[in-house]
This record gives C-alpha cells, sequence and structure tokens, in this order.
C-alpha cells in the first residue's frame, strides 16, 4: 500500500485589472471604455488626459492601455495609431459587404460568369 494522497493545492489566477496608472500625474485613475467597432477611448479621471486607441477583436482593457501608454510616453505618435484605426475600418467594411472599387488587371465575378461573352464560337 501507500500512503494517503494529498490534495493538490492550486493557486488562484489574477484577473487583468480594470483601472490602471496614469504615467503623467501617477494616479490610479485611467479607465478604458470601448466605444464601437476598433475603437476605444482611454482616459485618466484625475488629470484628464484622453485618447483613441484601436481595439481588436482578442483585446483586454491592458492592451488598449499599454497602446495609450506608449502615447503619452512619447513612443508611438498620435498620427500612427489614427492610420492603424482607419485602416482596421476600411478592412472590415471591405469584409462586412460593402463593394471594394477593382483595379484595371482585375475582372469582376459578373463578367467572368456570363455566358455571352464566350470565345468558343458557339451560339
Amino acid at each position: 500500500m501507500g500512503r494517503k494522497r494529498r490534495k493538490i493545492i492550486r493557486k488562484p489566477v489574477r484577473a487583468p485589472p480594470k483601472v490602471f496608472y496614469c504615467p503623467s500625474c501617477g494616479a490610479q485613475a485611467v479607465t478604458v471604455v470601448r466605444t464601437f467597432g476598433y475603437r476605444a477611448t482611454v482616459t485618466c479621471g484625475n488629470c484628464g488626459r484622453s485618447h483613441e486607441v484601436p481595439w481588436l477583436r482578442g483585446y483586454l482593457p491592458v492592451d488598449a492601455y499599454s497602446t495609450w501608454y506608449d502615447i503619452v510616453t512619447g513612443r508611438l505618435s498620435e498620427e500612427s495609431v489614427r492610420k492603424k484605426i482607419e485602416r482596421l475600418e476600411a478592412v472590415a467594411s471591405a469584409v462586412e459587404g460593402e463593394p471594394v472599387e477593382a483595379s484595371e488587371g482585375q475582372v469582376s465575378s459578373g463578367e467572368a460568369a456570363s455566358p455571352e461573352g464566350s470565345e468558343t464560337g458557339e451560339a
């Protein structure tokens, strides 16, 4: 026989924070609010610093905060973040079914499927 099996003690998993520290004023007052689509607004309740940051499908509030932190500390420019948001929204609108203009070398699906212009010569 052997001795009695011991119970496995698991450490509890810490949830990610919802309120963060502001790098400007040092207060724990920064909140993340997802506005719509691919945008989130990160705001410090103490000093009032606020920016719009991109929000991707798998993001948590801490991801938006880290982007905001990079903007506030100068590691990222506001212009590059704004361009990223616009790019994400353009891709999303193209996927949702809005028509995308075809370039000259591409054939649209309506032209390729029409039997009127067949080159086989059969009538």
